[in-house]
Order: structure tokens, then C-alpha cells, then sequence
């Protein structure tokens, strides 16, 4: 009878024993390509003009590919960068209160106000903003917790 070792096998702890430094970049990363991916096709093979909302004295206008760059790294930046602070000065509390405080401002940061834009546009923005956050959060989360 033929026995595999577990060596051989791909592990699942595998994800999980990957260090925050590599991680959470990686997450980041994975979240840009999928926001191009996404908006390309949605722009260049639909033909579909995704606008912002109008705001702050300025009309409803096309996105740039550059805000959609923009927009899907500075947040996990930051959100990584408050993390880390938090995992410093209140490691056992750290990810509780990032989850809540990315909570607010996912809901927060949410296109609302459909000023020039039709409810597609808006629908089409949160989706957007929920792909960034399915790349990012968990992975955060993950590695916070193998810290604490």
C-alpha cells in the first residue's frame, strides 16, 4: 500500500505561516489588479462610463484610471500603516478595534449621494470599493491575529 508523506502535500497552514511582511503587501497588490481588471473591463469591453458623484463644487465626472490607482492603495496604506500602530501600543485589543474602525469607514466611504450619477454608477462604485476590501481586510485580520 502507497503512503504519501505530508511534505509533499500543499499545506493550508501555508497561507497562514506567511509573514505580515509579505501578506499584507501582496493583499494590496491583489486588491489594485483586481480593481484594474475590474474598471478595464467595465470601461474598455463594455463600453460602460463609470462617473463619480457630483461633489465639493465640481460636476459628475469620468474616473481616471490613475484615482482608481489611487484609490485602491492609499486607503490600505494608511489602514496598514494604523494597524501596525495599533498592534504596537494595543496588541491584544489591535485587530478588534481596526475591524471597527474599517468598518466605519468602508461604510462611511461608500458613494451615497447619487448627485449626476445614475444608481448603476453608484452600485458600480460600491462594488469597487467592496473588491479592495475583500482583498485587503482579511488578510489584515488574519495576520493581526497571529500576532496577538
Amino acid at each position: 500500500m502507497a503512503t504519501t508523506s505530508s511534505a509533499s502535500r500543499p499545506s493550508a497552514r501555508r497561507l497562514t505561516e506567511t509573514p505580515a511582511r509579505v501578506l499584507r503587501p501582496a493583499a494590496i497588490g491583489i486588491a489594485l489588479l483586481a480593481n484594474l481588471a475590474y474598471v478595464l473591463v467595465l470601461t474598455d469591453v463594455a463600453g460602460y462610463d463609470l462617473r463619480t458623484p457630483a461633489g465639493f463644487g465640481r460636476p459628475a465626472q469620468s474616473i481616471p484610471i490613475s484615482v482608481v490607482i489611487a484609490a485602491s492603495v492609499v486607503p490600505p496604506l494608511l489602514g496598514w500603516g494604523l494597524l501596525e500602530l495599533l498592534e504596537r501600543f494595543v496588541p491584544r485589543r489591535a485587530t478588534i478595534i481596526w475591524v471597527a474602525l474599517t468598518a466605519l469607514v468602508f461604510v462611511g466611504g461608500l458613494p451615497y449621494n447619487g448627485a449626476g450619477v445614475s444608481t448603476p454608477d453608484l452600485l458600480l462604485l460600491a462594488l469597487m470599493h467592496l473588491i479592495v476590501g475583500a482583498a485587503v481586510i482579511p488578510a489584515f485580520v488574519i495576520t493581526s491575529l497571529r500576532r496577538s
